[in-house]
């Protein structure tokens, strides 16, 4: 691209945007990064184009980064972890965002930190946020996926201790499995340990009213055939008063990271669970995280406001049960899946 044209693309936001819309469909990430600086610098203090920079910045990077962030609970446990086994070990933390956990593992006194970041935007802003809290010469900070790391050109030889907060409401779909099974084998020594050391996934019978109905009839014609293209989860906050238990919770699922073998990459379950009676009409599921012994975070039914992840609620049969009347249900996951269904 000449010059001319470049400058032209720098200085209206229209073109601007296009292109980099056009970067960002063809995986461009990091050369989005140089467009929005150079653009920046072409054109100081235009709000148009200042506009279309942050267009290009925000896409696609999901709003529950904020949420994490401002999840005190979260931070507060990750922290307490980390100030206990990071000190003298070689850490890298996956997933690394705004570079919020590995600099908590450089104020522990980590040997060494390397943070990965496959999206090249975040990684720009991690290392701003890390220059501006006095820790550049502390962390390195690479714009890759995990698995484009190499254990001798990138980590010195391995890590001993990852830290990572990959997970999703239904613990599993941001591929923490295979990623973790990779940094294990590839990337870790022998008797490395993780943060978090174990999770699980949790069930338990409950009631909402607002249990989105069943996709019938509109405008006079028959469109239930639709509701197949329709996730069957439902998620809702954890705070959300409207949602009352109605058994016990149980485990459908445990995995354990900082052990000799992974967890597999498919399993299924049978849990039996006793109504305490009243109207049914959804399996509830959350997580918990064990980040060491004694320090866990979790978003059960009823947590207090401000935890960032979301309940899941898989419908069934709506109607009144008795205390004491059970419930089988069937739980299966496959890589990122969870399902929950009655038996």
């Amino acid at each position: 691209m000449g010059d001319g044209a470049e400058k032209s693309i720098l200085q209206d936001p229209a073109r601007l945007l296009q292109r980099g819309s056009e970067l960002l469909a063809e995986r461009g990430r990091a050369m989005v990064v140089a467009l929005v600086d150079r653009a920046r610098a072409a054109s100081p203090g235009d709000p148009d184009i200042e506009s279309a920079c942050r267009i290009l910045e925000t896409h696609g990077v999901p709003r529950f980064h904020a949420r994490m962030l401002e999840d005190a609970q979260r931070n507060r446990a990750y922290r307490k972890a980390i100030e206990k086994l990071a000190p003298g070990r070689r850490v890298l933390d996956i997933g690394t965002g705004s570079g919020l956990l590995a600099m908590m593992a450089a104020r522990a006194g980590a040997a060494s930190v390397v943070a990965c970041e496959q999206d090249p935007r975040l990684a720009k802003t991690a290392r701003d946020i890390i220059a501006a809290n006095g820790l550049a010469n502390r962390i390195t900070v690479i714009d890759r996926p995990s698995f484009q790391l190499d254990r001798a050109r990138d980590l010195a030889g391995g890590v001993d201790c990852v830290v990572s907060e990959i997970f999703s409401d239904n613990l599993l779909s941001e591929g923490v499995l295979n990623v973790l099974a990779h940094a294990r084998s590839e990337l870790c020594s022998e008797d490395a340990i993780f943060i978090p050391e174990a999770a699980s996934i949790e069930v338990a019978l409950a009631c909402h009213p607002d249990i989105d109905p069943p996709l019938t009839g509109v405008e006079g014609f028959d469109l239930s055939p639709f509701a197949r293209h329709f996730p069957p989860v439902q998620t809702i906050r954890c705070d959300n008063p409207r949602l009352a238990l109605r058994s016990a919770p149980a485990t459908a699922f445990h995995f354990r990271w900082t052990a000799a073998d992974d967890p597999p990459p498919s399993a299924a379950s049978t849990t039996e669970l006793a109504s305490t009676g009243g109207e049914i009409s959804a399996i509830v599921q959350w997580i918990e995280l064990r980040l060491m012994d004694g320090v866990t975070y979790a978003n059960p039914p009823g947590a207090e406001r401000g935890i960032s992840w979301l309940n899941r609620l898989t419908p069934i049969e709506r109607r009144e049960t008795m205390a004491g009347d059970m419930v089988t249900l069937h739980n299966w996951y496959c890589d990122e899946h969870v399902v929950h269904r009655e038996s």
